[in-house]
Order: structure tokens, then C-alpha cells, then sequence
């Protein structure tokens, strides 16, 4: 976990992302659970949890469903947490947040798909924003194995930064988020479907008992890595 977030903490949290669905608002992992008669537990992977024969291209009998967004937790539960983060630093308003430099949104390789008025799909580049323009000839924060690109404001102003950076809804706060009183920090990592925090004893506590948000206890020397589950094997 703290090839995520820093080390150091009181507690972690993993907060699992939604399933993303076209048929329910919200499928949580506990319903995958349910139906594919699997365990969620704090090490739990995506692909034994439905029981797929692979890691890369987890596709299951038991489960026909949609999967987790990765790297990007969704723009409600992204809320909340923010929301109830911001109770747990002095520093509110005076905050960063990380974003990934290899997103399309800041090289132009990201595209859209929609549906046009005559009901034909259709994709198109996602044109890079003036704010992503900027951020883009800017200085990087350098993390192992990532480069990010960095915004700084109050955590009331997270739910505007994809509207800055020409972003989908559901990327709402950056990769990395954290006060500027460093009391707890917020790693969403590209390749991850899940968010993971590091924080306070108290703030995790009210994280692990919002009823807004799927989320596990989680030790620093945790793994997520694809073999990490051992439970749903």
C-alpha cells in the first residue's frame, strides 16, 4: 500500500470502486459477492471474485455484469469522501491533487463515444483543455513509476476538476490527493480498481462506517497485487 500513499499513517483504508453498470445506479462488490457466491475481504481481487479463469481479461460465467472503473474512483463516491476528508485536516482549504501526466486528457489520445440525433455511435478526440494545456508545460511532481501533474485549491473545489481538465464525470480529484497539513493522503493509481487512503485512526473509522462507500481495512504491508487473494482461489 505504501507504493500508493506514504507510509507513516495510523490507519488505511481501501475503498473499493463501484461496479460500473448500465441496469443499477450502484452495484457494490458485496452484490458481485452475492451472486457469484465469493467473499469481499480486504485483499479481495476483481477477477476471483467473479471467478474468472484469468487476471488480464476477467470474464466469468457466474458473473455477466459490468467490472470496476480503474484508476478513477466515480464522481459520487469521490464525493463523499472528499466531503468527509475535509473534516479531518486544519487545512481545508488549501489542498493538492495529483493527476497522472499519460492521461489522454493532457496528450490528446484520449477519445469519446457517444450517439448522435440520428442514433449513430460514434468517437471523437477529447480536445485537450487550456487548463490541461498548461498543466502539461508545467513542472511535474515525480513519484516512483508515475509522473503527475499537480492543481492546488480547496477540497470544496475537487468536483471541478474534470470540468478543468476536459475529463469524464467520473474522474473527479486526481490520483493523488492530500492537505496541505499532510494528515492523510488519497491514491487512486492508474492500474487499480480500487482508492486507497491513508489517515488518522478516527477518519478511517468514519470511513469504514459510511454507508456511501464500500470500503476494507487495510494494513501498509498489504498487497494488491492479481495473486493477492487467497480466499476466493
Amino acid at each position: 500500500m505504501t507504493g500508493v500513499v506514504p507510509d507513516g499513517f495510523d490507519a488505511y483504508v481501501r475503498v473499493l470502486h463501484p461496479v460500473d453498470t448500465d441496469d443499477h445506479p450502484v452495484v457494490r462488490w458485496r452484490d458481485v459477492a452475492a451472486a457469484t457466491g465469493r467473499q469481499v475481504h480486504p485483499l479481495v481481487q476483481w477477477w476471483r471474485l467473479i471467478d474468472a479463469p484469468d487476471s488480464l481479461n476477467p470474464r466469468s460465467e457466474l458473473w455477466d455484469g459490468g467490472e470496476p472503473e480503474t484508476g478513477a474512483l466515480d464522481r459520487p463516491d469521490g464525493q463523499v469522501l472528499v466531503e468527509l476528508l475535509a473534516s479531518h485536516t486544519t487545512t481545508p482549504d488549501d489542498a493538492y491533487f495529483a493527476l497522472w501526466e499519460g492521461s489522454g486528457h493532457f496528450n490528446g489520445s484520449g477519445i469519446m463515444f457517444g450517439i448522435d440525433e440520428a442514433g449513430n455511435s460514434f468517437s471523437a478526440p477529447i480536445p485537450v483543455s487550456a487548463t490541461a494545456a498548461r498543466l502539461v508545460a508545467g513542472p511535474r511532481l515525480q513519484h516512483p513509476g508515475r509522473n503527475y501533474l499537480v492543481l492546488a485549491g480547496a477540497l470544496a473545489e475537487a468536483s471541478t476538476i474534470a470540468e478543468l481538465v476536459g475529463a469524464q464525470p467520473w474522474a473527479l480529484s486526481g490520483n493523488l490527493v492530500w492537505p496541505a497539513d499532510h494528515a492523510w493522503c488519497v491514491g487512486t493509481e492508474v492500474d487499480l480498481d480500487s482508492t486507497i487512503v491513508g489517515c488518522s485512526r478516527p477518519a478511517a473509522d468514519e470511513i469504514l462506517s459510511c454507508a456511501e462507500l464500500e470500503a476494507l481495512p487495510i494494513s501498509p504491508a498489504d498487497s494488491l497485487q492479481y495473486d493477492a487473494d487467497r480466499i476466493n482461489s
